[in-house]
């Protein structure tokens, strides 16, 4: 009998985990961090033989250097991501040390995608392409004859950066899928839309002398607006003004760079050409920032809840400049109120009254509901499933989509629960 137990991940958006255990051997999908609250999930990990990593977030990879594992697999470009990860947790919120982080990657082995594993005589993996980051991959086990296709976050659109997620697999006996936007009422606009209305926000403060600050997550989100920004400059649809990154988004880039063969092929043939996607990386200082002259500042955190970006939130303070969200802001995080309207905020002891403008245009590497629905019709009809990785709503909004659609028994775990397959 083989059961998978799970650690985190259950109704909520953080602390991915599940074991998968089997009369010989057990390993983890995923071990990753709360965000909000720091927790991780608790395992043994002397008994565990092998943890298998999707992506390099830290909702899925963060809880790592917490432990002492036998074994991480993951790909190539997500161990180098991850110790960026690791290295930013390390410096907001000196959760462990450089020493476990250094033990955590001791323990890394790297696998291309199809590249197949055998971790023992009856648990073998693959990674496939899951189109949500750079080196994302969905893991499709065999454990004990049972065929289980661990989703990770995935996007079944094609990106900017990255080709839509894989959906030609074997037959399938239980599938473990996300559920961020399983809601119906979760139908995003088309990228092209909601690109549109950021360049449109940004051409609009430019005209008027103003800067646009624009926090991101430093992998992923952080290289998408950056390939929109210098897309549309280089074609003339947007006025040329300085872009200014800061952060650990910097640093992502550089792997993005040295990876070009993992990426759209659309941006291996720019590189090709001679042109850098991303354009040229400035680093923002004070001199550059804050002056007169209109500017982009593209940094570091995404929330707005520590990082680089918050010394630019002073330039709030001038109506003529603009603040744009670009992705899910947390309760508690700066960003969260800068979304809900706030007045002023208090970053660090003197409060900042926001006079400038603030947007949400919401870009995401996942797919929305209508994707989501469309990725499972493409794949074997599995003989269950199981759905994590979204909030309570979401969660058990998508698995009744699945039951009623689609005709496939699902389940929604909590923290805790132990299925047999």
């Amino acid at each position: 009998m083989v059961l998978l137990k799970f650690h985190g991940g259950c109704q909520q958006i953080g602390m991915s985990c599940v074991e998968v255990e089997s009369q010989r051997g057990k390993i983890l999908l995923d071990c990753g961090l709360s965000p909000d609250t720091g927790e991780i999930p608790k395992v043994d990990d002397k008994n565990i033989d092998a943890v298998i990593i999707s992506h390099a977030h830290l909702d899925h990879c963060g809880a790592l250097p917490f432990y002492k594992f036998k074994k991480i697999y993951c790909t190539h470009p997500t161990a180098d991501l991850m110790f960026i990860t690791w290295r930013d947790t390390l410096n907001l919120k000196k959760a462990f040390g450089e020493e476990d982080i250094q033990n955590a990657m001791s323990s890394v082995e790297c696998l291309n995608y199809y590249e197949e594993r055998s971790i023992n005589d009856n648990i073998k993996f693959k990674f496939y392409n899951a189109g949500h980051i750079l080196g994302s991959a969905s893991i499709y086990l065999e454990v004990d004859g049972k065929k289980i296709l661990y989703t990770g976050d995935i996007n079944e659109n094609v990106s900017r950066t990255l080709l839509s997620a894989d959906t030609d697999f074997d037959e399938i006996d239980v599938l473990i899928v996300e559920s961020t936007y399983g809601s119906p009422l979760d139908v995003k606009p088309a990228r092209k839309t909601l690109e549109r209305q950021l360049i449109d926000e940004i051409a609009e403060t430019i005209e008027n002398g103003g800067k646009v600050i624009i926090p991101v997550f430093a992998i992923g989100r952080a290289q998408e607006i950056l390939l929109i920004l210098n897309n549309y400059m280089r074609s003339g649809n947007l006025t040329e003004v300085p872009i200014y990154t800061d952060g650990s988004l910097i640093h992502a880039t550089a792997v993005y760079m040295s990876y070009t063969n993992w990426l759209n092929p659309k941006i291996k043939n720019m590189v090709e050409n001679g042109i850098n996607p991303f354009g040229e990386i400035k680093k923002a200082d004070d001199n550059l920032v804050f002056n007169k002259d209109p500017c982009i500042i593209v940094s570091t955190s995404g929330m707005v809840q520590g990082g680089p970006i918050l010394k630019y939130l002073k330039l709030l303070k001038d109506p003529k400049n603009k603040l744009i969200l670009t992705g899910y802001q947390a309760e508690g995080t700066i960003g969260r109120e800068l979304e809900e309207g706030a007045e002023e905020i208090q970053p660090f002891k003197n409060k900042i009254p926001i006079n400038g403008k603030v947007v949400k245009i919401e870009f995401s590497a996942h797919g929305d509901y209508n994707s989501l629905v469309r990725y499972i019709k493409k794949i074997p009809k599995p003989e269950k499933a199981i759905v994590m990785h979204g909030e309570r709503y979401q969660a058990l909004s998508f698995a009744m989509t699945i039951w009623k659609t689609l005709k496939i028994p699902t389940f929604v775990p909590v923290k805790g629960t132990v299925l047999p397959i």
